[in-house]
């Protein structure tokens, strides 16, 4: 048999779906949190390749509406050498038209050697967890580390990955407000964590939420334009975490906070947030942004005092999808989870 003939040119892409990923422990936090710091680190380090993110809009100016949010990393540390492109579609409507989540994942991973995709994997359960944990790192790195308590605006998927998280990072939570528009699922979220121990109140309006917390997470559908939260809503020493981005107005930003950081400060070139776009306009100084790797390395320092109130923005980083997903397919592969789809026996193209 010649060496040509001897050579395997077979591609296999092993296919994980949700409930496959979720047995291969997609839904451990301590993982993800993990992965989550690691990846800020290794970014500080030089260690991730991360894109501007791509959103294909349904609907023009329609930031928080249907949308496709493409997203790319790369990561090259010593732990790990692999790439990925992950798409995660969006639609609000979805829970209330068709009783199915606002969101889906999906993540291919690809070879550092051949360049060929090994696997193809859900990344909901991933995505959802991770922004938790990145808001929670950020906590845990800018907030007070005396923190008492937590104003959730929203109680939907978001607010779950960041109420487990914080739990772990944050150990002297004792108040968790709840605001959101149907009181009904306030109640119903407050049920789901009492078991950690904090007295949970459900708050007739966002104020109430939001102004007498030390920490604060919105996680919204609110929209570019809509912005509701005021500078006098921001208690001197707070941390908040805009994840829905469009819930500050630009006096609250840059009025009731004195100090700012976020997880990938390349994306400051982007027009679709709010630190962005002040940066741009000249209204904020880029220099006074730091990045949370540089903060976790401490190469920079967010927090200099109890008074400072930090503004913390999360964006997303693909490379926490891609670590955590990278782990998922290994503890996969060890419980022999997923189905192996050929991609070609033989390169047609060669």
């Amino acid at each position: 048999m010649s060496t040509e003939a001897a050579v395997n040119q077979e591609v296999l892409v092993r296919w994980l779906s949700q409930e496959e990923c979720i047995q291969a422990g997609a839904k451990d936090m301590d993982m993800i949190l993990e992965y989550v710091e690691k990846v800020n680190k290794w970014m500080a380090e030089g260690k991730v390749v991360e894109p501007e993110l791509l959103h294909l809009l349904w609907e023009e100016g329609n930031y928080s509406g249907k949308r496709i949010g493409v997203h790319a990393s790369l990561i090259q540390s010593e732990e790990m050498k692999v790439a990925a492109v992950k798409g995660i579609p969006s639609n609000p409507m979805n829970p209330i038209n068709h009783q199915t989540p606002r969101s889906n994942g999906m993540i291919i991973l690809y070879n550092e050697d051949t360049g060929y995709p090994f696997a193809v994997m859900d990344d909901t359960i991933v995505s959802a967890l991770r922004t938790g944990a990145s808001s929670a790192l950020g906590a845990k790195y800018c907030a007070r580390p005396d923190s008492e308590s937590i104003g959730l605006v929203g109680c939907g998927v978001i607010q779950n990955a960041h109420i487990e998280a914080t739990s772990k990072v944050m150990k002297n939570i004792k108040t968790v407000r709840l605001y959101d528009i149907n009181k009904d699922k306030a109640q119903q979220f407050a049920s789901k964590w009492e078991h950690l121990g904090c007295n949970f109140e459900i708050c007739d309006d966002i104020e109430q939420a939001v102004a007498p917390s030390d920490i604060v997470y919105t996680a919204t559908n609110v929209n570019l334009g809509n912005e509701y939260i005021p500078k006098e809503w921001i208690k001197k020493g707070s941390f908040h975490s805009g994840v829905s981005m469009w819930d500050h107005k630009d006096e609250a930003i840059l009025e009731g906070f004195n100090k700012y950081c976020m997880d990938y400060k390349l994306r400051l070139k982007d027009d679709k947030y709010p630190l962005s776009e002040l940066t741009k306009a000249g209204r904020l100084n880029p220099e006074e942004i730091t990045e949370l790797g540089q903060v976790m390395l401490n190469n920079q320092v967010c927090r200099e005092n109890e008074d400072d109130s930090v503004f913390f923005v999360t964006l997303g980083i693909c490379a926490t999808d891609t670590a955590n997903s990278y782990r998922v397919y290994k503890n996969a592969k060890e419980k022999e989870l997923g189905t192996n789809v050929k991609l070609w026996s033989k390169p047609a193209m060669f």
